[in-house]
């Protein structure tokens, strides 16, 4: 590593470390994770990676308060290093203002350091002042956004959804079938996290009262809520350690929303794995949801192979994968089921750190077979999280994938690009379209998804109710002082996405994981719920629901019950016909950042005010059909059962916070 990081800069100066930089700087600048080959022999005193590091550096470790006491008195010792790395730390802390007057030191010490402004324009922002109000001198020149047409406010505080934490994946189920839409959510080396939703905007954490608890303390990493037993109630599954090591599955039945059982064991999913993101779907179409789990993020041995459970119906799952043929070994991230050829089988898109995404099409004997180049989805880059959507409402499944530019690490890179310097094509995000024949076309570059993102996490939803999916990408790295925004990327309905996330008010430069979007408050708008944080303790940050307060477009929402099919209705296809617009959504079971979104599908139906035709496409081969349902709620309707039924009633304007 050339550079040194400029947390050992600054603490060298004034002699805070008695130790060697050089693991401190791999440990920073690497991204803190896929390090393994690095490790010394005394990492095996401690339970995993996370441990060992922290142990190594103070900051990693959350020493602030500590650091603070050493940098402070030293401001003049090192000019530009010291003054930016106390800024850094109080952007760490979330003590926003008190950061600022550092970053405009460090400023007037180096001018010509984009680092600086940078962190001070960060530290504005977050602290709510305009850009206006930074010294001239020091302003940096962004390229400007597209316009939203619809606005996100951060309700966090007022809500109580939020927890300072190493933020990981998140899901949204109504837990207690009160109608409302409650919050599971993950994090490193902390409890579980249950955010109950009463009604009123407001939440509640009931984990620890309901009997979500961890028993061995290594926190979790997929957060899912998933009826497994068609009983009706929303199940806990949870993944944990990923990156560190030493992890294991969980799975907690619900019974009859008073309380979680812990089942993994007796349940056949005891066995130990290094488990990081999961999907579900019934891939061989017996009524049962079926597991996928992404392993072998730190087998240093090439990877592991997808783990994949089949539901045996009596409670238990089996565990299949080498059998079903998925046996291809790599650092998988994380997964999801779509029925991308329209077989009524349900296939699966694999991200891979190591060896880019894969694609395997379900053969329907239980086999799977990587099509993967065949496809046109090969692309050897650092994967993160897949996602299967709609994009340009054809009726075929198109995908999204995350990557991380794994060969730009250094700060420098990642704000030159945020201020448009161009990304090299490996390095882009990948966008493919469904051709329709079996395989993708790679379109990144004229859909206009060719900035410079570390995309740790993705989600696809319509925020603006046009009837066209948008894209967003969770960013990050664990090195303290990166901070780069979340781009949210406006899909026109003409192939074309620009970036509105500053102007709908999604301003936020931490690490975002767990992005779970759901209609929490019956507005008929899609919000976000946001899993931020990072692997160490000296990278927590705080959870943020942003309310999506509405574009004035009119939306419709679908919850389906199944009976032959899967209870959650996971694989089921809705399409509407309203107008001239024809719009095709999916009921999915995982995606992202090992997440689950509402499992309510959630139509944009723009300045229609009525669905002329809702047809839906059952796991188990039935359709249905209904005419001229108005817009402006929520229906529910049951396999095989002729009349739907109405559930709530959107509260357009309705603010409860």
């Amino acid at each position: 590593m050339q550079r040194r990081d400029f947390i050992f800069e600054a603490f060298a100066t004034v002699g805070f470390f008695a130790r060697p930089s050089s693991f401190f700087d791999l440990t920073l600048a690497s991204g803190g994770c896929c390090v393994q080959e690095h490790l010394l022999p005394s990492q095996l005193r401690f339970p995993d990676l996370a441990q060992y590091d922290e142990a190594q550096h103070p900051l990693l470790a959350g020493h602030f308060e500590e650091g603070l006491r050493v940098l402070i008195p030293a401001v003049k010792e090192r000019p530009g290093i010291v003054p930016y790395t106390i800024a850094a730390i109080y952007l760490r802390l979330e003590r926003y203002e008190e950061g600022i007057p550092f970053a405009l030191q460090a400023c007037r010490d180096i001018p010509g350091d984009v680092r600086f402004r940078w962190m001070l324009r960060t530290l504005m922002l977050h602290a709510g002042r305009p850009e206006s109000k930074i010294p001239e001198e020091f302003r940096l020149r962004i390229p400007a956004g597209d316009h939203s047409r619809f606005q996100f406010s951060d309700v966090t505080n007022n809500s109580g959804a939020g927890r300072f934490a190493l933020g990981r994946g998140a899901s949204w189920g109504d837990s207690d079938n009160d109608g409302r839409e409650d919050i599971l959510v993950g994090a490193e080396r902390a409890p579980f996290c249950l955010f109950h939703n009463r009604g009123d905007g407001t939440f509640e954490d009931v984990a620890d009262r309901l009997g979500l608890h961890d028993p061995v303390g290594l926190g979790c990493y997929a957060s899912q809520f998933i009826d497994y037993d068609n009983d009706g109630f929303q199940d806990a599954f949870l993944t944990s350690n990923g990156w560190g090591g030493g992890g294991r599955l969980f799975l907690f039945h619900n019974e009859g929303g008073k309380r979680f059982i812990d089942v993994t064991e007796a349940s056949g999913l005891g066995a130990p794995v290094n488990a990081f993101g999961a999907s579900w779907a019934d891939y061989d179409n017996d009524g049962r949801l079926d597991l996928a789990v992404a392993a072998g993020i730190v087998d240093p041995d090439g990877g592991d192979r997808i783990r994949l459970y089949h539901n045996e119906g009596n409670g238990k799952f089996r565990e299949v994968g080498d059998q079903a043929g998925l046996t291809q070994k790599a650092r998988w991230i994380s997964l999801c089921w779509g029925d991308y050829d329209g077989d009524g089988r349900q296939d699966l898109l694999a991200a891979s750190f190591d060896a880019g995404p894969f694609l395997f099409r379900n053969l329907g004997d239980g086999r799977f077979e990587d099509v993967s180049f065949k496809a046109g989805i090969r692309t050897e880059c650092a994967a993160y999280t897949p996602e299967f959507f709609d994009f340009d409402n054809d009726g075929k499944l198109d995908a999204f994938v995350s990557t991380y530019p794994s060969a730009y690490l250094k700060v420098e890179d990642m704000i030159e690009g945020n201020l448009g310097r161009p990304t090299p094509r490996p390095q882009r995000q990948l966008l493919f379209r469904n051709n329709g024949d079996g395989t993708f076309r790679n379109i990144s570059e004229e859909a206009g998804i060719t900035g410079w993102y570390g995309g740790m996490s993705s989600q696809v939803g319509d925020f603006d109710n046009d009837g066209f999916d948008e894209i967003t990408i969770g960013t990050g790295n664990p090195a303290l002082d990166w901070t780069e925004p979340k781009p949210l990327f406006r899909n026109n309905g003409k192939g074309q996405f620009t970036d509105i996330a500053q102007s709908a008010g999604l301003i936020h430069f931490g690490m975002l994981h767990g992005t779970a979007l759901a209609d929490y408050d019956n507005s008929g708008n899609l919000s976000l719920f946001g899993s931020f944080g990072g692997f160490y303790w000296g990278t927590r940050e705080s959870t943020k629901l942003y309310r999506n307060l509405g574009s004035g477009d009119a939306s419709l929402e679908v919850r389906l019950i199944g009976t032959r099919s899967n209870r959650d209705a996971i694989g089921a296809k809705v399409s509407a016909v309203a107008g001239r617009h024809r719009i095709h959504k999916w009921v999915n079971g995982g995606n992202g950042f090992g997440v689950v979104n509402s499992k309510i599908v959630h139509i944009g139906l723009g300045r229609e005010q009525k669905v002329d035709l809702l047809e839906v496409l059952w796991p188990s081969g039935l359709r249905q059909s209904f005419r001229r349902i108005p817009a402006g709620q929520r229906i529910e309707i049951t396999e095989g059962k002729k009349s739907l039924r109405p559930l709530v009633k959107f509260a357009n304007g309705l603010h409860f916070v």
